[in-house]
């Protein structure tokens, strides 16, 4: 197969990866878009406007800048995820470690035409994951290797209406890379535990647009509501797998994916990420002393399911997802210690996508509370850095998940619990 279409046709890759562990925020979302944010725990993002990022949260707050600026750096994720539980034959199931650390970062830039209209651009990344198993994992099928990377590229732009009211829109483009490998793990059919039975690998483009509104009360204070769109990822890729050909047709009693006897063919799949209401403020109520607040809202429901088909209409992949609708409350606080020094923290709660009866390894989602602090300093009055650090922890769930889609699956029990530090820095100009 030539890596044109590796590249361009696999797609069931990046949806089937979306399927595993994320400690991030709910479900596979991610917060990470900058170290000020993080030190708050990303709490009145929208309406800050503290350095270029707040573009990329709320369009319209781009109308609080008077000169270009600029803000790049990156958060390092530091997880923990731990599996335990023994299987039906008695077999132990546990795992540490499973979630590698990894650098997310980000971009941003603002550029003010005249007192009316604003541009910008931001590079962030709302969606990512990496988990990896042994590949003798006793419940190889929901395990496996699995890497999920999301890039979004946005453009927006402001106008303000009069003194007291901003409005903003944007459009995205989300660009999406993933490969995953599933194994047989323990089974009653002679395969070895390592054989894979599903192999993917590749990358698409989605799109979807952003809008926002912002609204001075005074300089003192101000409230924001930004709308990200649902991005709709349609595949047709490549799937392949080291099952037997001559299973196919009755996966209703094996619960096996689709065999290929290891050769590739292509499949359709659609993946629904899930569109973001955001609430925040932003309150001066001291000379020194700031508190910020922010509440989102994530439309999961639309993740139902992932069915992946070929040409002919057969089920090459199915999965019932099942999420639901989930909401994030964040609150802070910011010190302005002097022209130099500026501390903030924050406190943060979200809340899981996932009910109990639709939880699995592969999304252990749980509710997750995160403690931040951070800081600026001033270099000049035009060149500053941003440092943050994160402890989020999250509650320990109960997970029963049927191997596979068969009636007679046995059924595996694990216990996840995860938590992570995150550190953040970044640098800033205004031009």
């Amino acid at each position: 197969m030539s890596r044109k279409n590796i590249l361009r046709k696999s797609a069931l890759a990046i949806v089937v990866a979306a399927l595993s562990s994320n400690l991030y925020a709910s479900g596979f979302q991610l917060q990470e878009s900058s170290a000020s944010g993080l030190g708050r725990a990303f709490s009145g993002e929208g309406v800050i406007a503290d350095n270029a990022s707040s573009g990329n949260r709320n369009p319209a707050s781009m109308m609080m800048f008077d000169r270009p600026t600029f803000s790049g750096g990156a958060i390092y994720v530091q997880p923990t995820v731990k599996i335990t539980g023994t299987s039906p034959s008695g077999s132990d199931m546990s795992s540490s470690d499973i979630t590698p650390n990894e650098w997310v970062p980000n971009l941003h830039f603002i550029y003010p035409i005249n007192d009316r209209w604003a541009v910008g651009t931001s590079l962030t990344t709302n969606y990512g994951l990496s988990t990896e198993f042994s590949d003798e994992y006793v419940a190889g099928p929901l395990a496996g290797k699995t890497e999920l990377t999301t890039g979004n590229f946005n453009f927006s732009a402001a106008y303000r209406i009069n003194e007291y009211l901003s409005f903003g829109a944007g459009f995205n483009a989300v660009y999406a890379k993933a490969k995953i490998s599933r194994y047989a793990g323990e089974n009653q059919n002679g395969m070895p535990s390592n054989t894979e039975v599903a192999h993917l690998k590749g990358d698409e483009w989605g799109y979807g647009w952003s809008t926002g509104l912002l609204y001075e009360i005074d300089k003192d204070n101000r409230i924001g509501l930004s709308y990200r769109s649902k991005v709709d990822i349609d595949f047709t890729g490549d799937y392949s797998s080291n099952l037997p050909s001559n299973i196919n047709g009755m996966q209703s009693v094996t619960g096996y994916p689709w065999g290929t006897n290891g050769s590739t063919m292509s499949g359709d799949l659609t993946l629904n990420l899930p569109e973001i209401w955001e609430l925040s403020g932003y309150h001066k109520v001291a000379p020194k002393w700031a508190m910020h607040y922010t509440l989102a809202y994530t439309s999961w429901s639309e993740f139902e399911q992932l069915k992946g088909t070929d040409s002919d209409g057969n089920t090459l992949f199915y999965k019932h997802e099942g999420f639901r609708d989930a909401y994030r409350i964040a609150l802070g606080t910011t010190y302005y210690h002097n022209e130099n020094w500026t501390w903030r923290a924050g406190i943060a709660f979200d809340d899981s996508a996932v009910p109990a009866k639709n939880r699995s390894i592969s999304i252990p989602d749980q509710d997750r509370v995160w403690l931040s602090t951070g800081a600026t300093y001033n270099f000049t009055k035009d060149a500053s850095v941003d440092v943050g650090i994160s402890y989020m922890n999250g509650k320990e769930v109960k997970v029963e998940e049927k191997l596979n889609n068969s009636p007679n699956s046995p059924v595996y029990t694990f216990h996840s619990k995860g938590k992570a530090w995150l550190y953040g820095l970044n640098l800033n100009y205004t031009f």
